[in-house]
């Protein structure tokens, strides 16, 4: 699987949808793609299934399923 890095992590919904795959998969998320996802401004740009993606990562970070780390 490619890897993500923080710039390539937009509106796209096949990003989110690989991102959202790796997050899930690996119970974690890095602070870079975290950080981006949430300093993004949201708009009309997203589809409904964009931001259902992105809702569920929020819900996994908030409540404990899914770690944020630093990968350096």
């Amino acid at each position: 699987m490619e890897k993500l890095y923080p710039q390539e992590v937009g509106t796209n919904s096949s990003e989110l949808i690989q991102l959202f795959s790796e997050t899930m998969n690996n119970r974690q998320i890095s602070f870079a793609d975290w950080y981006q996802l949430m300093t993004e401004p949201w708009d009309d740009t997203y589809s409904a299934d964009a931001e259902d993606t992105l809702n569920r990562m929020i819900y996994g970070v908030r409540h404990g399923l899914v770690k944020v780390v630093d990968k350096s």
